[in-house]
């Protein structure tokens, strides 16, 4: 129970409050608690002792203890069930600060005493907004505009029970009975007098009498509404549409809702303007007083002099110190030292000529920590204009810095490395280049992607993958001189400025950016080597702007990678003239197959124990007819970039599976071979492709055989192994093309489901000269052997590369030695030719 009174100026709330209070001893019962509050029509009753006010009980409490007690159970005292939540006020009282207290308390009602604490009244928040003088409102508002959306409706043949369960569940002080085609309504206050009289709670509504329904149209002003409340004493209307259905209940408690927000809207108001409040009455800096005890904001007010006279709580809680160490004190013991005596004397200038100063100050705590703030500084004068006061109001800026920063840090930076992000760098680079174009000096500028960064992502996890891409901005910025810049502009790429550079000085930094790079790098306790493929571009001979740098850079960056990665290329006309012609390949790529520019070769594979032709391998050709025949080393990436690889692909073999079998039926049977770009199989479909093909050709799998590159194992082990073993049961052959010059792993040798492995021309060109190059021939061959797999030898161009395959149990070759890649047409008749020749000779090859 709250101890305090309240004391105030203005309108008391003596002049407003009830004094015919109806009470009760808190030793008294329940039962005789609602025999009061039905023979007066009251929603409350207050209990006293010896005159005092201890609680009060109101109709929503005495119905919640009401539904559960038991029948015959004997009725609770009211010291048991009474709330002892209450407000005592004096009843000069000021009624603004009444109602501000019973708001912020969230109650009903305050008990009003007299100097001598005896009881003298009580009044309700309803009462103070009754007496605002805001009766004018009402006529602005319609009763369809504060009635509540629903309305509680219930049967008549409900018991007394649930109707009073539903009215506490659901908040409301009445429901709509439907009887019949008659309206009648169930208020909490009959609710109370059927509760005073015993009835029992488990009769239906239709036993119980309850008051037939007036109401009005929906469309009544709130003020016509309140007077008919007040000329017949209703507490609840309904409210008719223009068809004269009920469609909700209004009470006057809706209205009276209405004009307490209008007057805590007011009220609200009222404190906001705190420094007029001080000005005017001792009433209103007491309201001020509270907001500024519970402001966020540092508060503290001097005399004239400038002494300090109070602070609030959160000036300890920014500065540290507390009311006794500053008051009497000049705000000048929070003096940073960092600003000059010309600031102050502008600060006081504004003050003395225009009352009022703001802006951002740097402050000291207590505890020696400098710290920004916001400061408003306002004169107090009385009402001869004269200055009695200074109020300062401030905000610790400190958060709202570091949060600046922050967002600074991320507009500008990268996340993961903390290097400049693309937008930072472009900026630098433009000022690097005018300070080189004013000084005469040069500057390059290094694209750097890291090499197969994806398959760190993949082994360890991405959170790995950042860990290694700071590990290598670390590197990168230590191996940097002071004007130099260092960027993450995205993924594994960074790119680099160095400042001030010659031929001599270039080259030697760029090795030494490479080596610090391809150190190795801890991983889950794993040591990883990690290279970088580069590409330079030179101010001002390459461009001389920020994006001609830019993308010459990245131009060099794309032929490093072509060159097999972890190289470093130089910018050239040449070069920028290949990368432009790429753009024109990639340009015509795209219309291509709808053009019929495609066309496929075969180059035939011969059994090396036979001699016998056992297969061919169809390769892609094309030609257009502005840039001629263009070469598959060209042409394909791009098509694998621009994703258009999975036309060109599906194509490759409905053709190659047409001619396989067309071969078929003119009795030269040859399993033909097509390639599958990595991209491709990745794309998840391959076996429903060449199921179609083979359909629509009737085509037996076994004459079809698929050569995939090392890179199709890597992305995905798990998923490339079942697509094998699917084409593999359909009985399609599977080789892997270009063994040795990618990632080669046993591991994919040993556990995917292959059939046959080709070495790469490179190892055979040199099989002859190199004993190393053939004793690594030999081993392929041999474990293949040992594995399962037979080995086709590709790039035979002589007869003594020949030999040695033979010699090393090499069981397939071929190569410009036995044949070059033709048209079906012209390697039909080959076939025919070299057939005659090898009857007739009597040898194999």
């Amino acid at each position: 129970m709250n101890e305090k009174v309240l004391l105030g100026q203005g309108m008391s709330v003596a002049q407003i409050c009830q004094t015919d209070v109806v009470h009760c001893a808190a030793d008294e019962t329940l039962e005789h608690a609602l025999q009061l509050m039905a023979e007066h029509g009251i929603g409350s009753v207050l209990v006293c002792e010896s005159g005092k006010p201890v609680g009060i009980l109101n109709r929503r409490e005495a119905m919640a203890v009401c539904l559960h007690q038991d029948r015959g159970e004997v009725a609770p005292r009211l010291g048991r069930v009474m709330s002892t939540a209450l407000l005592i006020v004096r009843r000069n009282a000021d009624v603004d600060e009444v109602g501000a207290e019973l708001m912020r308390r969230d109650l009903s009602h305050a008990v009003v005493v007299d100097e001598q604490g005896a009881l003298f009244g009580i009044v309700s928040g309803r009462d103070i907004v009754n007496n605002q003088g805001i009766e004018h409102d009402l006529f602005l508002r319609t009763v369809a505009d504060v009635a509540p959306p629903l309305s509680l409706r219930l049967d008549a043949e409900q018991s007394m029970r649930d109707a009073i369960e539903r009215l506490r569940a659901t908040q409301l002080s009445a429901a709509l009975i439907c009887d019949q085609a008659q309206y009648r309504i169930l208020t909490d206050t009959d609710v109370i007098r059927f509760l005073s009289e015993g009835r029992s709670l488990e009769q239906p509504l239709s036993r119980f009498p309850l008051a037939e329904l007036v109401s009005i149209e929906e469309t009544s002003s709130l003020y016509a509404a309140r007077k008919v409340f007040r000329r017949h004493g209703f507490r609840h209307l309904g409210l008719a549409d223009r068809n004269g259905q009920i469609t909700r209940i209004l009470s006057y408690i809706d209205i009276l809702h209405t004009m307490e927000r209008d007057y805590a809207a007011r009220l609200s108001e009222l404190l906001e303007h705190r420094n007029a409040a001080l000005q005017h009455s001792m009433h209103n800096l007491r309201l001020i007083e509270r907001v500024i005890h519970a402001s966020m904001d540092g508060v503290l007010v001097t005399d004239a002099k400038g002494a300090i006279q109070v602070v609030n709580p959160a000036f300890t809680a920014i500065t540290g110190y507390q009311p006794e160490d500053v008051i009497g004190k000049n705000p000048s013991v929070l003096s940073s030292g960092r600003h000059d005596s010309r600031f102050y004397e502008q600060m006081w200038h504004l003050l003395r000529t225009e009352g009022e100063w703001q802006g951002e100050i740097w402050n000291r705590t207590k505890y020696g920590v400098v710290y920004p703030e916001w400061l408003s500084i306002t004169a107090i004068t009385d009402e001869n204009g004269t200055v009695t006061q200074y109020a300062a109001i401030f905000r610790d800026l400190t958060e709202l810095k570091r949060s600046e920063a922050r967002i600074r840090q991320m507009a500008q930076f990268d996340d993961v490395t903390c290097l400049a992000n693309r937008r930072l760098f472009m900026d630098r680079l433009e000022m690097a280049i005018h300070y080189a174009r004013d000084n005469g000096q040069r500057l390059a500028v290094l694209a750097l992607d890291l090499d197969l960064f994806k398959r760190i992502n993949d082994r360890f996890g991405h959170n790995c993958g950042d860990e290694v891409l700071k590990s290598m901005a670390g590197r990168i910025e230590e191996a940097l001189e002071g004007t130099d810049t260092a960027a993450r502009p995205g993924g594994d790429e960074f790119a680099i400025i160095l400042a001030d550079i010659s031929a001599d000085t270039l080259n030697s930094r760029i090795e030494h950016i490479t080596r610090v790079l391809s150190m190795p790098v801890l991983v889950e306790s794993t040591e990883v080597r990690i290279t970088a493929s580069i590409g330079v571009a030179v101010y001002p001979e390459d461009a001389d702007s920020v994006e001609g740098l830019i993308r010459s850079a990245e131009a060099a960056l794309h032929q490093s990678k072509e060159l097999g990665r972890n190289s470093c290329s130089y910018f050239s006309p040449e070069l920028h003239q290949k990368r432009q012609s790429r753009y024109q390949i990639a340009a015509r790529l795209h219309g291509a197959l709808e053009k019929n520019e495609f066309s496929l070769v075969y180059q035939p594979k011969i059994d090396l124990r036979s001699g016998a032709p056992v297969g061919v391998e169809a390769l892609l050709r094309w030609h257009n007819a502005e840039l001629g025949t263009v070469s598959p080393d060209q042409f394909i990436p791009l098509a694998e970039d621009s994703g258009t690889i999975n036309q060109i692909g599906r194509w490759v073999i409905e053709q190659a599976a047409a001619q396989a079998r067309r071969w078929q039926l003119q009795g030269r049977p040859l399993q033909v071979a097509v390639n599958l770009s990595a991209r491709q199989f990745r794309q998840g479909d391959v076996v429903q492709i060449i199921e179609a093909a083979l359909a629509q050709s009737q085509l037996d799998p076994h004459w079809l055989s698929v050569e995939l590159t090392e890179s199709s194992f890597l992305d995905n082990a798990e998923q490339t192994a079942e697509t094998l073993l699917a084409l593999r049961r359909r009985g399609i052959q599977i080789s892997i093309d270009d063994f040795g010059t990618g990632y080669s792993s046993l591991s994919y040798i040993r556990t995917m489901s292959l059939d046959q492995l080709k070495i790469d021309r490179s190892f055979v060109s040199n099989i002859t000269e190199a004993e190393r190059d053939r004793q690594l021939v030999s081993a392929i061959i041999t474990m293949s052997q040992a594995l399962g797999l037979s080995v086709i030898a590709e790039g035979v161009e002589t007869r003594e590369q020949l030999e040695i395959l033979a010699e090393l149990g090499c069981d397939q070759v071929q190569g410009y030695l036995i044949c070059r890649p033709q048209s079906a047409e012209a390697l039909s008749a080959w076939l025919i030719e070299y057939s005659q020749e090898s009857m007739l000779s009597g040898e194999s090859v």
